[in-house]
């Protein structure tokens, strides 16, 4: 499938833009900086977002990205905003104990390591910049900031907090006085017990905070999953306003191929949502799963989701996995149903011939050969299908 242009995307795109130059323009205000030093700085942004924007769609085409290609980018404006004001606040720390670790951890939290270093570093050269720090204490940033994102991308695949919040409030401690040291040729105590205190506040966050927000990353495609189901959603509510008999058509499937999947151990929010909105491309003219794909993604579907609209009915492309198969059986079985409503419902012997009839046909003409589904698995769904009394 080829990649669209995508509103929802795009308008992410624009406010982490926006984020970073705010956080330039703020900064220049605050520490006293004249237009054409601004002027110069926004530049130095300008070049940073060619760099940055070109991370995250490599990020997001590899699936680095909550290992969903569609995603909208919504959680990284987020992490943008907070990284942009811790910096504003740190900026008035002195110097050698600017939260870059903080920082690092937030971005990397939010979307990837490769993104929170770019990050990481970028807030760290401006900051530095506007500041008039040294290059010794770029260089810490730097550092903390290499170590933050290594360990918050350890942190987030392995779920142990412990000993990497432990190796971090001592990096947070150590590595400030030493730079120090490097610079002045002497110690300053007040600078190790500083920086102890901010690395008690990065364990803090890493002990009570990094989880729940790595957690609720890795969910990003099971929210979007719900949201996509919700009743309210306004796709949702254009198929209802469109027909409601391809809106009612449209949760039978949903439900009836979410109960199948269960029942084989196959993705069951997967099959609701694509089973919803299989035949979304009928709202528009022309091609249905050409306008299906286009609409899934402008809403930043799944992209299994999108896979599976885009095998509808087997018209171009035969089911290429078991929750399209599934959603397949049961928009081809409901329709048939619908049809011969009045047959259908004249006898169970009746309504049952025909659920059998037409999933072996289905089965016949090859439509699951390349799915993965087994024999078993079909087995068992069409038991379940001639045995469920919500079908009709």
């Amino acid at each position: 499938m080829k990649d669209r242009f995508v509103a929802k995307r795009y308008v992410n795109i624009v406010l982490v833009c926006f984020f970073v130059l705010f956080f330039t323009g703020v900064m220049g205000i605050l520490h006293d900086k004249y237009l054409d030093e601004l002027f110069f700085f926004l530049c130095l942004d300008l070049v940073f977002l060619v760099l940055f924007l070109y991370a995250l769609e490599q990020n997001r085409n590899q699936r680095r990205l909550f290992k969903n290609q569609q995603t909208d980018y919504k959680k990284i404006g987020i992490g943008c905003l907070v990284s942009v004001f811790v910096m504003l606040w740190g900026s008035f720390m002195p110097e050698f104990l600017k939260p870059a670790l903080l920082v690092s951890l937030v971005m990397t939290g939010f979307s990837s390591r490769e993104v929170g270093l770019y990050c990481g570093i970028f807030f760290n050269v401006i900051t530095c910049l506007m500041v008039g720090s040294g290059i010794q204490e770029l260089a810490l940033y730097c550092m903390l900031t290499l170590f933050g994102c290594m360990f918050g991308d350890a942190i987030r695949r392995e779920k142990t907090q412990g000993w990497y919040g432990i190796i971090l409030l001592c990096i947070s401690a150590l590595l400030p006085e030493l730079f120090y040291y490097i610079t002045y040729q002497q110690t300053k105590n007040i600078l190790f017990w500083s920086g102890l205190i901010q690395g008690v506040v990065v364990f803090l966050f890493l002990t009570l905070c990094y989880e729940p927000l790595t957690t609720w990353k890795d969910k990003d495609m099971e929210q979007c999953l719900e949201h996509l189901l919700d009743e309210r959603f306004s796709l949702s509510r254009e198929l209802e306003n469109f027909s409601n008999a391809e809106y009612i058509h449209g949760r039978k499937v949903s439900t009836m191929a979410e109960k199948c999947a269960a029942i084989v151990g196959a993705n069951e929010k997967v099959c609701a949502v694509a089973g919803l909105y299989y035949r979304i491309g009928i709202t528009d003219t022309g091609s249905m799963v050409e306008n299906g794909i286009r609409i899934a993604q402008q809403e930043c579907m799944p992209e299994p989701v999108i896979q599976i609209i885009s095998e509808y009915g087997g018209e171009e492309e035969l089911p290429s996995n078991v929750e399209s198969a599934i959603v397949h059986m049961v928009d081809g079985l409901i329709k048939k149903l619908e049809v011969l409503k009045g047959e259908a419902t004249s006898s169970q012997w009746n309504q049952d011939m025909i659920i059998y009839q037409t999933l072996n046909e289905f089965s016949a003409k090859g439509f699951y050969d390349q799915s993965g589904l087994s024999m078993n698995m079909f087995l068992k769904i069409r038991e379940y299908l001639v045995k469920e009394e919500e079908l009709l």
